[in-house]
């Protein structure tokens, strides 16, 4: 049984997908350069394997604390026991109750907050530091993509469209890190998960479950694809002004559910030299006139737009929303003295899904086939355990 459970993750990657619990490979801390982490067992125990079997179980309130050495390989200490070095360890729950807090160190030496997750583990080194694979059925990975992507107060309503947006999400994307031995991680690429709560957040947990296995699918039966960002600012963008790739379900329409919301306005000063100079290095605007100084300073975005001040001088928004860290590509440009305001409205690329406009259709009583079809034109909702025509 235990050399079962071990081959798991030599098998992970040949899983058909066609079973009712789908299992997932999330890459976790993705982000982050680990030199050491503490795993403890929160509740229930996990068995610890190295490649050459059983090497012992953990239990509630144990913890194993493991560190990368100079030769690439896991140094394992448990209760401050030395217990060996290894190039791999599996971790195993005992159960689907079962999880455990990690709590990492970074190679600068500074602390990342702790997160708490349920399935099993696969950790290695990788390139000087520590790399945390999570195996883990669908729809609890979803749980805590749920709580990452929306918080932990919205309404079951929405957490049942989020949920199914971003089911589909995984699923058109399961090869995302394919070359890297895992299907997701955990930045906001891949969709942000930051941990499971096991059953605590009781809204989540049921928009999860009453959504069970429901993906969105086109008027052929081909597979969706959803994006959703915080707020659109009350104008949905269209793909080609975000990513330069046009995507025919994404038309761009208007949006007022959102136009009240906490995310809906934003400013930022920029110094006026510090814009020009931005200006003149990467795209050789001639700084020099005085009308390109007066267009650029009093751009204006009553509807949104691709280019900056006009498409002739080949400036794309989504590069000085880059550069200028701005929260989204909608703004317009206003000076004031050896500044330039930026007042902008919404918060993310703005396609697909408006998140606090959903939320905010949900307190009108709309329901999520409601909300779906308003944000997701023309989509249509399936099993992803039937026949869909093209994954």
């Amino acid at each position: 049984m235990k050399f079962a459970k071990y081959l798991f993750f030599c098998v992970v990657f040949l899983h058909s997908f066609s079973n009712e619990a789908q299992n997932l490979l999330i890459r976790v801390f993705s982000q982050k350069k680990i030199q050491s982490i503490e795993l403890e067992v929160i509740q229930g125990s996990y068995q610890v394997h190295s490649a050459e079997g059983f090497l012992l179980e953990i239990n509630d309130g144990q913890s194993l604390k493991l560190q990368v050495n100079s030769l690439n390989q896991i140094h394992v200490a448990k209760n401050g026991d030395f217990i060996g070095v290894y190039d791999t360890l599996s971790l195993f729950q005992s159960s689907h109750f079962d999880y455990i807090r990690l709590s990492p160190e970074l190679l600068n030496n500074s602390n990342v907050k702790s997160r708490q997750y349920e399935g099993d583990f696969e950790i290695s080194a990788f390139h000087g530091h520590i790399q945390v694979l999570n195996s883990i059925f669908l729809e609890s990975y979803l749980e805590g993509v749920l709580a990452s992507e929306a918080g932990i107060r919205c309404a079951k309503e929405y957490y049942k469209i989020q949920a199914i947006i971003s089911r589909t999400f995984a699923k058109n994307n399961l090869d995302k890190h394919s070359d890297q031995g895992f299907h997701l991680c955990d930045a906001v690429h891949c969709q942000a998960y930051y941990g499971n709560y096991q059953g605590e957040l009781k809204a989540i947990n049921k928009g999860v479950k009453e959504t069970h296995g429901l993906v969105l699918v086109d008027s052929n039966n081909f597979s969706f694809p959803t994006f959703f960002s915080a707020n659109c600012g009350g104008q949905s963008a269209e793909t080609d002004q975000v990513w330069n790739t046009f995507l025919p379900n994404y038309i761009s329409h208007e949006d007022t559910f959102c136009i009240h919301t906490r995310q809906a306005n934003w400013e930022v000063y920029i110094p006026k030299t510090k814009l020009l100079t931005y200006l003149s290095k990467n795209y050789f605007f001639d700084i020099s006139k005085r009308k390109n100084r007066h267009m650029a300073f009093n751009f204006r975005q009553n509807e949104r737009k691709t280019f900056f001040i006009h498409p002739s001088f080949g400036i794309p928004l989504r590069d000085l929303r880059s550069a200028f860290k701005l929260r989204s590509t909608f703004f317009s440009c206003e000076p004031v003295g050896d500044k330039v305001l930026l007042r902008g409205r919404g918060f993310g690329h703005g396609i697909g899904l408006c998140q606090e406009g959903a939320m905010e259709m949900v307190k009108f009583g709309f329901s999520y086939k409601e909300i779906l079809s308003f944000y997701f034109r023309g989509a249509e909702l399936a099993d992803w355990n039937s026949p869909i025509s093209h994954w």
